[in-house]
């Protein structure tokens, strides 16, 4: 059995934000994850594969750590989940030691990926009780409603409510008359701070009414604000792996181009040509002056005969 793969890079437009996958992972684990750097113990992940491929890697799937805060038992959570794309195929390399972190960024651009690889992947053939499934066990930092067992026990019985006591009449109390002069006497003992007339403890300023709402407004514009900030940061970050992949294959061939034995050959040449090609306002840096700082700006080192060494390849990640 083969799981369908899926290829994503964090440059796209479909992606959800980060309460909508924070509301899809705590309905469909019935979980209560807050914030997505809590998706760093893995454990839900592994969940979601055996929700989509029950029995994958057979009883290896016990070893979860549901509800853990320690980062040894994260990394146990992670190689359970590698050993379920081992088995099913799964082109996907997990970034362990950096979604162990708990840093922001990288928890979202792996969740945004694994949204999809979901939905790719998930038919709802069967049904798939989670909490039973983790022994009743809480996932999240959050308190679960049913954590315990994962066996939900039927209602006690209530025992049944005692008879009614016999109704006795009960003859009625006479109260002497109140004469003006107690009332008067009565009243003189009421201090004046506590005699207030109803309703002026309860006054509300409006001035105050409208303060409060403009600041509810002006603090779910900032939520807003911040989150876009956070996906154009994932998206900037997309870009940049994306240029050095690109950039480390003309590198190598402009490696190729510049042997001895290929330099003189006329299509070569052309590529040559192709590769220092400049653009309108575009001026290329003098060698001994600023050929040095450029290449050392990105990650390059200059030989004796002032050619850069190759750059450091991007990541793993397909584009």
């Amino acid at each position: 059995m083969a799981a369908v793969n899926v290829y994503h890079t964090s440059v796209t437009t479909d992606n959800l934000s980060r309460n909508d996958i924070l509301q899809w992972i705590n309905t469909a684990l019935e979980a209560n994850f807050t914030k997505i750097e809590d998706l760093c113990t893995g454990a839900a992940y592994c969940q979601f594969m055996e929700m989509m491929f029950p029995g994958a890697i057979g009883t290896r799937s016990k070893r979860v750590k549901w509800n853990t805060k320690l980062e040894h038992e994260y990394i146990n959570n992670f190689k359970v989940l590698q050993e379920y794309f081992k088995a099913l195929a799964v082109d996907k390399i997990v970034p362990v030691e950096k979604l162990v972190k708990g840093k922001f960024q990288d928890n979202f651009e792996f969740v945004q990926w694994f949204k999809k690889f979901f939905d790719a992947n998930y038919t709802a053939a069967h049904d798939y009780d989670p909490v039973a499934a983790r022994d009743g066990q809480p996932l999240g930092n959050g308190k679960t409603s049913g954590a315990g067992s994962g066996i939900r026990a039927p209602p006690a019985s209530r025992p049944p409510p005692p008879p009614p006591a016999p109704v006795r009449s009960v003859p009625p109390v006479t109260r002497p008359p109140v004469t003006t002069k107690s009332m008067q006497q009565h009243q003189q003992k009421i201090s004046p701070s506590t005699h207030r007339p109803v309703g002026v403890g309860h006054h509300v300023d409006p001035h105050h009414v409208l303060h409060s709402n403009e600041n509810i407004r002006l603090q779910h514009e900032i939520d807003a604000l911040q989150e876009i900030v956070q996906q154009h940061a994932v998206q900037i970050a997309g870009l940049e792996k994306e240029r050095d992949f690109y950039y480390q294959k003309l590198r190598d061939v402009e490696v190729i181009c510049q042997e001895p034995e290929c330099e003189t050959l006329s299509p070569i040449q052309k590529v040559l040509e192709i590769l220092y090609a400049t653009e309108e306002g575009f001026a290329q840096p003098d060698q001994e002056n600023g050929a040095g700082e450029l290449y050392e700006a990105h990650g390059l080192t200059v030989d004796n005969n002032g050619n850069g060494s190759a750059l450091v390849g991007g990541d793993d990640d397909t584009y």
